[in-house]
């Protein structure tokens, strides 16, 4: 099957609102990934431009990258971004059971990385989760993926999209507004995922070393207020000393913009 310019090769998942396929341009001979509102609505084609725009607006090596977007004649709605190359990271889980504890900390210092950029713009991505998560171990890299419920600055009256309750904060199943430690709780559920522990219990083997295991920790707690955040503690680094600590490697990434306070 062809959409304008590109090949579908294949189907690479479906979600609530939307499918994706990767493709080929045939007038590049490059790879794309394609990703196609389900239902043909306003509101879920309202609810992909929005992902697309914020992609399209926010470029960051661990986000997609969105090249276009257009109207299908079959009133559906694409959005063309880049091919992130690697495997998802529900899928590398479930081959191996769980990570090495150096494995799940390098590529959550790329999450963070891409967590911080959203957060400083005012952006909560709203689903993390090890199915959004693409690994590609040869870049050494991590790539956030599906940004379909994300909020941009979110207030007191704004409600989540959706959510898959066993990595979301107890605040969002409880209905109230998304925040940016909510994705930090998601993180943390999934880091606990990841080392083979149960996110449900937030249970951990009894061999994760004692920093790791305080820093998963230290981002699901139930109440907001108790776990880490942006203005009170830099995660990327908090993280990077954790690695050289029990590992002795010390990996630094320099984030990429300042947040601003009100008063600034």
């Amino acid at each position: 099957m062809r959409i304008r310019d590109y090949e579908l090769i294949r189907q690479l998942g479906e979600g609530g609102f939307g499918r994706t396929y990767e493709a080929l341009h045939v007038g590049l001979d490059a790879k794309a990934c394609l990703k196609q509102n389900i239902n043909i609505t306003d509101d879920d084609a309202e609810l992909l431009r929005k992902e697309a725009r914020i992609l399209y607006n926010n470029p960051h090596h661990s986000l997609p990258s969105v090249h276009d977007f257009f109207r299908h004649t079959d009133g559906s709605h694409i959005m063309v971004m880049g091919f992130a190359e690697g495997k998802g990271l529900e899928k590398v889980i479930a081959k191996h059971t769980a990570l090495h504890p150096e494995e799940v900390c390098w590529i959550s210092q790329r999450l963070l990385n891409a967590l911080y950029y959203l957060h400083c713009k005012g952006i909560v991505h709203g689903d993390v989760k090890p199915s959004n998560v693409i690994v590609n171990a040869k870049e050494h890299n991590a790539v956030l993926i599906d940004l379909g419920l994300a909020s941009i600055h979110p207030n007191h009256t704004t409600k989540s999209s959706g959510y898959t309750k066993i990595f979301s904060a107890p605040e969002v199943i409880a209905g109230r507004p998304p925040l940016p430690e909510s994705d930090l709780y998601g993180l943390g559920a999934t880091m606990i995922y990841a080392l083979g522990g149960d996110p449900n219990s937030k249970a951990l083997p009894e061999y994760i070393p004692g920093p790791l295991r305080d820093f998963c920790n230290s981002l699901v707690h139930f109440n907001p207020l108790d776990r880490p955040n942006w203005e009170k503690q830099d995660l990327i680094s908090a993280l990077s000393n954790v690695r050289e600590d029990v590992f002795g490697r010390k990996i630094s990434f320099k984030q990429p913009i300042v947040c601003k306070t009100k008063e600034d």
